[in-house]
């Protein structure tokens, strides 16, 4: 079988498996060198050719293994043909312990307890037939073993009674036991992951659906919320509107389609800009927009922040919106709001609400009437001292709705002329 697809699930798995492979062809390569240069003349002969003809084949079992997944030709079953080779492995030890030192020794040495390692190793490949088959074969391998070439004397049955069949039995049920636990650890871990993963993709996928409606900055307040719900309360903010300067007249002349392309195109660089300058866009106004800055930010100076976003607002919208003869507007003030979720139980939408807001609401309509771009208030202007920027007092005017007449001040780039 030839695997396709970068990032399938055969090609994990063949991953997996030559990782194995070479794990254990380095573990014997590195074990019979030893075994060899280290312990050889010392060690039985008998032993010695066993291990070498154990390593001659399994050596290149693994490696055919290995061969067979860089040519893309990895199968399935080759992990039950690996598994089965490392309980031999362990089977093959046993033998050639009772071959050479006798059954008493093979049967209480080290390696039946290695058998254990295989399916509790397996259990982390999250394939709870593999586990449950290296148990199965562990157990099946071990009583062969027992029955046909390490079966101890009775006399030494009697002398020593973990020795003998019943035993044995035992030692082989705790090792299918092992398997089945593998698999059920295998399934658990995987439901786990599985729903963990579902749960992390329907989590990203509110949180981008969401955040097409809300700013990001509400998204992470509603999630670290015990209640999903964001109390209004007072705070310190800069409050901006923006708008399209003669729009409404363009949209009147043009396709709905167009003018739509036109709001989205300019509504996608200011939300870029403001978000990226550390404030929020909190809602669309026709051909309008109310952004926040300061609202649950780290910013030593939001009022800076509002004013390089609506600069970079007016110099990136000039492509947009100067050919159609129109341009960007926009007001900022600072003051104390009450900012929070507004509405009722069943639906509601976070917003700013308080004087400082109306005030802006207005001075952005002031715009038309001085011909203007960018209007501020005293209490934000007076945080600029070290941006690049021109000021120029356009004076007091009354607006609507306000009852004492409010000092105005225009802001340009300083590369305006």
């Amino acid at each position: 079988m030839v695997i396709t697809g970068e990032n399938s699930f055969d090609q994990r798995e063949a991953r997996a498996e030559k990782i194995t492979c070479s794990v254990w062809l380095a573990v014997i390569a590195s074990t019979y060198l030893f075994f060899i240069l280290g312990l050889g003349e010392s060690v039985n002969p008998q032993l010695v050719r066993l291990i070498s003809v154990l390593v001659a084949v399994t050596v290149p079992a693994f490696g055919i293994i290995i061969l067979m997944i860089n040519r893309g030709l990895y199968s399935p079953s080759l992990k039950y043909v690996n598994v089965f080779l490392q309980v031999t492995l362990v089977s093959a030890a046993i033998l050639f312990d009772g071959l050479t030192q006798g059954p008493a020794y093979a049967l209480s040495s080290m390696p039946p307890m290695a058998y254990a390692l295989v399916p509790m190793i397996t259990a982390f490949r999250l394939q709870p037939m593999l586990g449950l088959f290296a148990g199965a074969v562990s157990a099946l391998e071990f009583v062969i073993l027992y029955l046909v070439v390490v079966t101890p004397d009775p006399f030494l049955v009697a002398e020593i009674p973990s020795l003998g069949l019943p035993v044995t039995l035992m030692k082989a049920c705790v090792l299918l036991s092992l398997g089945v636990a593998s698999a059920i650890a295998a399934r658990s871990l995987n439901n786990y992951f599985v729903n963990y993963g579902k749960s992390q993709a329907v989590r990203l996928r509110l949180q981008q659906n969401f955040g097409r409606f809300v700013s990001p900055e509400i998204v992470a307040r509603i999630e670290q919320s015990d209640n999903g719900r964001i109390p209004a309360s007072l705070c310190r903010a800069v409050i901006v509107f923006g708008d399209i300067r003669g729009f409404t007249g363009f949209s009147e002349n043009v396709s709905p389609e167009h003018a739509t392309g036109v709001l989205n195109e300019f509504f996608e660089s200011v939300c870029r800009i403001v978000e990226a300058e550390g404030g929020m866009v909190n809602k669309f106004l026709g051909d309008g927009y109310l952004a926040l800055f300061g609202l649950y930010s780290e910013t030593s100076n939001p009022c800076a922040d509002a004013a390089r976003a609506i600069l970079k607002i007016e110099q990136a919208s000039n492509g947009i919106l100067k050919p159609l003869g129109l341009a960007a507007g926009a007001a900022a003030n600072f003051g104390s709001v009450v900012a929070g979720e507004i509405g009722s139980e069943g639906r509601c939408e976070f917003t700013a609400i308080g004087q400082p807001v109306n005030l802006t609401a207005r001075l952005e309509g002031l715009n038309a009437t001085l011909c203007t771009r960018f209007l501020a208030t005293a209490s934000f202007i007076q945080y600029l001292d070290n941006e690049p920027v021109r000021i120029r007092s356009r004076g007091r005017h009354s607006l609507k709705g306000i009852g004492e007449p409010v000092e105005v001040y225009e802001i340009q780039s300083q590369d305006c002329v």
